[in-house]
């Protein structure tokens, strides 16, 4: 599945690259100054493994450009060079995939949170967005990650869409590490040992943007994954989807 993913992206940045030139506002015109959103939001994200922490937490928004540097979310990076209708970045995100998975046997040993990080772009076509991330976890897992998203802009009075849909791969290091389970893991669950291989998770996306008033806008964003049976299948995760929503109240700076 990933060496589809990569194909599929590279076609795109060849289709955008030779129109590079026929664009008016190229890619080198970073913004001056603060251009964005910046809040505070309450995201509400379950864990994939079963565990016994919280679902909700209280997390800062940031959606801005600051000259090279940027802010989506919840990945940040910079701008290095203009490429195709966007540039070449070097990025990191930030995932808090992090958790100590639930038993009544004995204790687990936790699972500590990717710090991703690696290169990609986001390119803004006359016929919508895509976006292509690939990561290294630089933390416990040491694996290699790919989120690749398609996306169009939807303008109404009030309100602007962005209905994404998107596919995010795992290689097997990602899988195994978070999901897997050692021999000592499979006695305390009373289950075979699990090492299970990599994974492609397709998801869809939705983030509204609601003009409040002035400067404020409120900013909901709604995720559905499917997992891949290597995720699923895991004895230490019950489901085979995954819902994730934000909520937050943000000032655009210009």
């Amino acid at each position: 599945m990933i060496k589809y993913l990569f194909i599929l992206a590279i076609e795109c940045l060849l289709c955008a690259w030779p129109l590079r030139a026929y664009s008016q506002q190229t890619s080198s015109e970073y913004t001056q100054g603060l251009d964005g959103d910046i809040g505070l939001g309450v995201n509400y994200r379950p864990e994939i493994g079963r565990t016994n922490s919280s679902a909700a937490r209280v997390v800062p928004y940031a959606n801005f450009d600051y000259g090279r540097l940027f802010a989506r979310i919840d990945t940040f990076g910079v701008k290095v060079a203009p490429m195709g209708y966007g540039d070449l970045e070097l990025v990191g995100r930030f995932m808090d995939d992090g958790y100590t998975p639930a038993s009544v046997s004995g204790a687990l040993d936790a699972r500590k949170s990717s710090i991703p990080i690696g290169f990609g772009t986001l390119q803004i076509t006359p016929i919508g967005g895509m976006l292509l991330n690939v990561y290294r976890d630089a933390n416990k897992s040491k694996s290699n990650m790919v989120d690749l998203i398609f996306g169009e802009q939807l303008e109404t009075n009030y309100v602007v869409w962005y209905p994404q849909i998107g596919a995010e791969y795992r290689s097997h290091q990602y899988v195994n590490y978070f999901y897997g389970t050692s021999a000592q893991d499979a006695a305390m669950l009373h289950s075979a040992i699990y090492l299970p291989g990599s994974a492609t998770n397709l998801f869809v996306d939705l983030l509204a943007e609601i003009k409040l008033s002035g400067n404020w806008y409120l900013d909901v964003n709604l995720r559905k994954t499917w997992l891949d049976t290597p995720i699923s299948n895991s004895p230490l995760v019950d489901r085979h989807t995954s819902s994730t929503g934000l909520v937050a109240a943000s000032y655009r700076f210009h």
